[in-house]
């Protein structure tokens, strides 16, 4: 891994840690291209036709890769934050174009420094640490890359990528643990692997995640669960049970992973009071946790008669019968692969035996790890259980059907943002770190048969010769990778018995040597150590006394601006009322005058109507008193004339004609302009307003 990208990843951790806007899994990665986005503006570029010119310059400053797909998403999140009415700053057009306008960012230009400083620290310390164990140094940044390991077991489920094995971790490991207790330290090593778990969304598609998964869980899982391994194991296991119950998980253990566990402990309780070796050479040993927990032989036994209802009281079901795909597994070719590694037969059955039940529950190979609905899960607390999973590598880019239960939890904690309730990235952090300095120790350490056989041959043979004081001399060695060839002293024993105690002898007294060397070399380590956190507390203490002195600036220039806004913002609101009731006034005359004007119109409209039904009504008026004129102003002489009239075939015809004109045109004309209401407001509508009444300012 190169510097740029543990500074990126320390960075990522402060965003994450510190930013009160952190709603999203992208919005850790906005800072990081706002800054990019200025490097350009800077540079004076200020348009280009893909947004691979703003990956590359990314790639180039923070040593990750963004997926083109994820950084369009983050540009266009930039774009709306940036982008005003009156200003745009940042364009991104549909085809990845983008243009730049003023683009000013430089708000973690200080922690980046402050990220730069902390890296260069942890690199020089462990460079010290090489030295300390008398390992050659080749490359000054390998803690990183162990580091970014875990990014890299993630990567395998996210993205299908093939993990890149024969690497040994175990100064690294050691390093990482060596400065567990030293916060200063640790917390730089914290907030790195932080990073690369945030970094690792990158790869991760976001679909919807499948809620009906079931997780069958092996025995090391079991073993960690009832805490008879670390306790830094039983809280990842248990913390995975919570996490995934509040998903609605189902979970589920093998008749035949309780029949394991039963006999794992059951040996141990036989061996209870003659195995020493191995609970020295191994943290994780059952042996540690009854030493921790004061647990005895016949407490180990009650547990073993227990573990069923023990599960059960987690919501674990228990498949009572395996037959099916015990069958299946006796015949295939992962139980032939099984056998090389594990310490049995029976131990390589019952894993063939679990991955066939997860082959049958997925029904089909799935490529997508959304889309998974069942997990073997371990707890990976020996090289055993890591060699399982790489027999079981992703073929043809599909998802395996192992996975530990640290990377579940750091692939669902980055699926499920809402999880930060149930888990937070401290814990997180916590427990991730733990399980990789744990696996990568045991991953090289020779198998528990062989140790046990060492630890055999000691008691066997040691008499008055070998010390305890030496027995614990050889753990150490063999703990710290200094005496890898025990079966050739297993083999030694029983060839020649005063050899062997010889050898173990000389191993002992090289030890106790080597410690005491090392005794002074720590002394000079944590001198130099003491000058270099004071130089780093030095420049963390510059650098937070000038956010302070920022902050308190920005604070009195805001509450000078808060009053300037107040007092700007009384009087804007005096004149919007005052504009307000001038535009009501207006619109009150101009309404009025609109109003009027239809009005006036409307009677015009009507007047002529009007005009025409009075001169009907005269003439009608004038043809009766004609007529009672001409019958000497005798009502029935003029009746009788009228009858006359209308029986004439041309007169009758024309009072027809005149009575359809008057009741069918004049009177309906002046109905419809005086009664009929909405013939009324349609007219209204019709009438054309003079300009000066159709504006309303």
């Amino acid at each position: 891994m190169n510097e740029n990208r543990a500074i990126t990843y320390s960075l990522l951790a402060h965003v994450r840690n510190t930013g009160t806007l952190i709603q999203g899994p992208i919005d850790p990665f906005v800072p990081l291209i706002k800054r990019s986005l200025f490097k350009l503006n800077s540079k004076g570029i200020l348009s280009g036709k893909s947004i691979k010119e703003i990956h590359d310059i990314s790639n180039e400053l923070y040593g990750i890769d963004f997926p083109l797909p994820v950084l369009k998403v983050i540009l266009q999140q930039i774009a709306n934050e940036v982008n005003t009415n009156e200003t745009v700053n940042f364009q991104l057009y549909n085809d990845g174009a983008f243009a730049l306008k003023n683009f000013f960012f430089e708000e973690f230009e200080e922690n980046i420094q402050s990220s730069k400083r902390e890296v260069e620290t942890l690199e020089k310390l462990y460079i010290d640490f090489l030295k300390l164990n008398n390992v050659e140094i080749k490359e000054k940044t390998t803690i990183l890359d162990f580091i970014d390991k875990n990014k890299i077991s993630i990567s395998k489920y996210l993205a299908n990528s093939q993990p890149i094995n024969g690497r040994d971790y175990t100064i690294e490991a050691q390093f990482v643990e060596f400065f567990r207790k030293i916060p200063d330290v640790f917390d730089i090593i914290k907030n790195i692997y932080l990073g690369s778990i945030i970094s690792s969304y990158l790869e991760y598609k976001t679909e919807n995640n499948n809620q009906n998964v079931e997780l069958v869980f092996d025995t090391n899982f079991i073993i960690s669960l009832i805490d008879l391994n670390t306790p830094e194991s039983t809280h990842t296991c248990n913390k995975l049970i919570d996490v995934c119950r509040n998903l609605g998980y189902k979970f589920t253990v093998l008749i035949d992973t309780i029949e394991e566990t039963k006999s794992l402990i059951s040996k141990k309780a036989e061996h209870y009071s003659t195995s020493v070796l191995t609970k020295r050479i191994n943290p994780e040993d059952i042996y540690n946790a009854c030493e921790r927990r004061k647990l005895s032989k016949n407490d180990l036994e009650r547990i073993v008669d227990n573990i069923e209802d023990s599960l059960l009281q987690r919501d674990i079901s228990i498949l009572p019968n395996t037959d099916k795909y015990k069958n299946l597994a006796k015949f295939s070719k992962e139980y032939e692969s099984y056998k090389k590694f594990r310490s049995s037969h029976y131990a390589a059955l019952h894993d063939a035996t679990a991955l066939y039940y997860v082959r049958d529950k997925r029904t089909k190979r799935i490529k997508e790890f959304e889309k998974v609905n069942c997990w073997f899960v371990n707890n990976s607390i020996s090289h055993d259980s890591e060699e399982l999973k790489d027999s079981n590598t992703n073929n043809n880019d599909c998802q395996p059907e192992i996975i530990r239960a640290d990377e579940l939890l750091n692939i669902l904690w980055l699926a499920n943002p809402n999880l930060s309730e149930s888990i937070n990235s401290n814990e997180l952090v916590e427990i991730g770190l733990s399980s990789l300095v744990a696996f990568t120790l045991n991953s090289t350490l020779p198998k528990a048969s062989i140790i046990k056989e060492l630890d055999d041959n000691i008691q066997k043979y040691a008499g008055d010769t070998i010390t305890d004081k030496d027995v614990l001399l050889i753990s150490s060695r063999i703990s710290h990778r200094q005496l890898t060839n025990i079966s050739d002293l297993n083999s030694l024993a029983k060839t020649n018995e005063q050899e062997f105690i010889s050898r173990i002898k000389q191993e002992a007294d090289k030890q106790a040597q080597e410690e005491n060397e090392r005794i002074q070399k720590l002394d000079q380590l944590f001198k130099k150590f003491e000058k270099q956190i004071s130089s780093l507390d030095k420049a963390r203490q510059e650098l937070k006394e000038k956010k302070d002195k920022i902050e308190a600036e920005n604070k009195n220039t805001e509450q000078v601006s808060n009053s300037k806004d107040q007092t700007i913002s009384e009087l804007q609101d005096r004149l919007t009322k005052i504009e307000q009731q001038r535009q009501d006034d207006i619109k009150r005359q101009l309404n009025k005058d609109r109003k009027n004007f239809i009005n006036q119109e409307v009677s015009k409209w009507r007047q002529r109507t009007n005009y025409e039904l009075i001169g009907w009504l005269v003439g009608f008026i004038f043809g009766i008193i004609a007529l009672l004129w001409n019958s000497n102003w005798n009502i029935s002489s003029a009746i009788t004339k009228y009858k006359e009239l209308e029986s004439d075939f041309i007169i009758g015809n024309v009072i027809v004609v005149l009575v359809f004109i008057f009741t069918a045109i004049t009177f309906k004309k002046w109905y419809d302009k005086n009664h009929n209401f909405s013939n009324i407001e349609n007219y209204k509508k019709n009438i054309e307003l003079p300009e000066h009444l159709k504006n309303e300012e």
